[in-house]
């Protein structure tokens, strides 16, 4: 369900493109030092949004520096990185959501891929619960109602699986957020929301043929009437997070939330 949270890269300038970058290396470097290298492919862009936002309400102080990185041998040049407490945070929760979508995608068709994927994540996963146990019973807790909701098929509130995810989303944006956490919340549910619906809409044509849940596919929905929903949907994130009082690098999450959102449905449905 993630991968859909990305900058539209048009829209910044060369400055928003070193921050947007050096933040995700810093989170990838994050995920490496407390979870180890296999840990890496948890890196999401949607966990480097969150880093942005709790910054700007936060400001805390960032140790930067440089690395050269196995992931991206060439060119053999030092990448910047940028880390505070909000990057350790989204280091654990993108262990822990990574290693439960894997677990839901062994549900949902036994792949190979996924049950490799669980096993190799089971001991950073142990790790993160150590770390996070709130968190990660909330994700295991919602995980299971919203397979509950899938199971049920046709028969389910179309859009119940998706305030599911969206209220997880919210609880887990919310934490240690003190002032802000009522706004956070706000965002991480409207946002979540968005994310499961979005993923439905990609993915319509491949659970259509595979008879896999979703909403959309139960709906006999068209790229416009999707589009419609998750222009709704996408009004009621905005709504949230322009509630939020966020200065720093604003210019660089508005091209994230108001246009990088939509670059895979536009690809999707786009002739």
């Amino acid at each position: 369900m993630f991968g859909f949270v990305v900058a539209d890269a048009e829209a910044l300038s060369d400055e928003e493109k070193e921050r947007y970058r050096s933040l995700y290396c810093g989170l990838c470097f994050a995920l490496r030092d407390r979870y180890g290298q296999l840990s890496r492919a948890c890196l999401t862009y949607d966990l480097t949004f969150f880093v942005l936002l709790a910054s700007s309400l936060h400001e805390p102080a960032e140790v930067r520096g440089a690395s050269h990185c196995v992931m991206h041998p060439v060119p053999a040049v030092a990448r910047s990185w940028s880390r505070s407490p909000w990057t350790d945070y989204a280091a654990d929760l993108s262990v822990a959501l990574a290693y439960h979508k894997a677990l839901d995608d062994v549900t949902d068709d036994g792949s190979a891929k996924a049950r490799a994927a669980a096993r190799l994540l089971a001991g950073a996963y142990e790790r993160a619960q150590a770390r996070i146990p709130e968190q990660c019973a909330a994700i295991e807790e919602a995980m299971g109602r919203i397979r509950t909701i899938e199971r049920e098929g046709a028969e389910a509130d179309p859009d119940a699986a998706a305030r599911e995810f969206g209220t997880l989303l919210g609880q887990l944006f919310a934490h240690n957020q003190g002032f802000w956490a009522a706004g956070m919340k706000a965002l991480g549910c409207a946002l979540g929301r968005f994310i499961y619906l979005m993923d439905a809409a990609v993915d319509f044509a491949d659970d259509a043929a595979s008879g896999s849940y979703n909403p959309f596919v139960a709906l006999g929905a068209t790229p416009e009437t999707m589009r419609t929903t998750l222009a709704l949907a996408a009004a009621d994130t905005a709504e949230a997070y322009e509630r939020l009082p966020l200065v720093q690098d604003a210019h660089l999450m508005d091209a994230i939330l108001y246009s990088g959102v939509w670059a895979q449905f536009n690809r999707t449905y786009t002739p």
